[in-house]
């Protein structure tokens, strides 16, 4: 049978895949020590009762369900992935799940009070602006826009040599994959350049310790993507396993990633 090639078919696939039980974990350790940051800033942002709510990349859905709770039922909350297995799984009467590749696809027509993607656009680094500024036309007037990616530049600068430079290779590598774990630090001017005005933004630090949660999340990642990223020669398989075996260590203390949020406010209202 003859295959009919579509836009999706010339783009690349995420990085990380949503088919193994070991994804499915790895998203359930970022949700509990990301969650606690994305909940307090959208909270100071005023998300209550009533209002209605775009999610980009909604993963495995923690946060959907948390803000399908907040808008209570006379509001509702609209979560587009390109996966949504996990989010259709999400208890909820107000939830609205779309399956949908944000790269290619136009998103829900709003408007919104909140628009938000978190840990999404640094995985598709060059179609980032265009998704923006979908994600931008989709907000009311007086609604907002509220984006939170990561931003791994400590992680090369940090001891031993073994973690500094297995980091330096994995952002390497990531860029041959149109993924930039720097976008944090470019996600203020990003916005900027939407023309909403002088957004406002702040970056969290997780400090890892070994054989924490946080030091379990980055051993499922090296898991991962350890057979693409020794493929590419970007980093060595022994490098690799001696930035594993540190986070085994209880007494091993390092930083790897920054989560910068940056929000703004949409003229009228």
């Amino acid at each position: 049978m003859g295959h009919s090639t579509t836009a999706e078919d010339t783009v690349k696939q995420y990085i990380l895949g949503n088919e193994a039980i070991i994804e499915y974990q790895r998203l359930d350790l970022m949700s509990k020590i990301l969650d606690p940051w994305t909940r307090r800033y959208l909270t100071a942002l005023g998300v209550t009762r009533g209002w209605n709510c775009l999610e980009v990349g909604g993963g495995n859905g923690s946060v959907t369900e948390w803000l399908c709770q907040e808008v209570g039922p006379g509001g509702s909350v609209t979560s587009v992935d390109l996966d949504t297995r996990l989010i259709r799984l999400v208890p909820a009467r107000n939830l609205i799940v779309r399956d949908a590749d944000v790269r290619t696809a136009d998103l829900p027509e709003g408007p919104y009070d909140l628009v938000m993607c978190r840990a999404l656009l640094h995985q598709i680094a060059s179609f980032a602006p265009e998704v923006l500024t979908k994600m931008a036309a989709a907000v009311r007037p007086g609604g907002v826009l509220f984006v939170q990616e990561p931003d791994f530049s400590l992680a090369p600068t940090t001891a031993p040599e073994a973690w500094a430079k297995t980091w330096q290779g994995l952002i390497e590598w990531g860029r041959t994959q149109d993924v930039d774990w720097l976008i944090g630090r470019k996600l203020p001017g990003m916005v900027s350049r939407l023309g909403w005005g002088h957004p406002e933004a702040a970056t969290d630090v997780q400090h890892i310790r070994g054989t924490e949660r946080g030091a379990r999340y980055f051993q499922f990642f090296f898991d991962m993507v350890r057979d693409r990223v020794v493929a590419s020669g970007c980093v060595d398989a022994a490098l690799l396993e001696r930035a594993h075996r540190l986070l085994d260590d209880s007494d091993y203390w390092t930083q790897c990633w920054m989560m910068t949020a940056v929000w703004a406010r949409k003229a009228g209202g």
